[in-house]
């Protein structure tokens, strides 16, 4: 499903749609209609997030101490010690500390911090 039909659905309105293959034509002589469709998918996509994604991740901090970008980058099996161990500290429950060694990983020569998006990629399967 695109940002239309889940805009539609989820909001119940239609922004407002252009087909990939006018675009460019639009461009040059509906500029106008460019920048509608533009800021309609800008604010379909902010409305979007305000109502879903917004207070899920607000009420997964509010559960679990740590802020939005570690709650967004933490796997589920993360997310989950660490409410097990918000949890295990409010019933008084001793935990052993996690035991880690220590890995040093190099890309092209440079110690890495962390290599959350290292080699990552974007890719656009369908225009528009």
């Amino acid at each position: 499903q695109g940002l239309k039909a889940v805009t539609k659905y989820k909001l119940g309105y239609d922004p407002v749609e252009v087909n990939p293959e006018d675009m460019v034509r639009f461009a040059e002589e509906r500029p106008v209609h460019m920048a509608t469709y533009s800021v309609s998918d800008a604010v379909a996509t902010y409305y979007l997030y305000e109502k879903y994604v917004h207070l899920f991740i607000f009420s997964l901090c509010t559960l679990i101490p740590m802020g939005p970008e570690d709650v967004l980058r933490k796997g589920s099996g993360t997310l989950c010690e660490s409410l097990l161990m918000v949890d295990a500290y409010l019933k008084n429950i001793i935990c052993p500390n996690k035991q880690i060694e220590p890995v040093r990983q190099f890309h092209k020569g440079h110690l890495l911090e962390s290599q959350t998006y290292l080699g990552g990629h974007v890719e656009c399967l369908e225009a528009g």
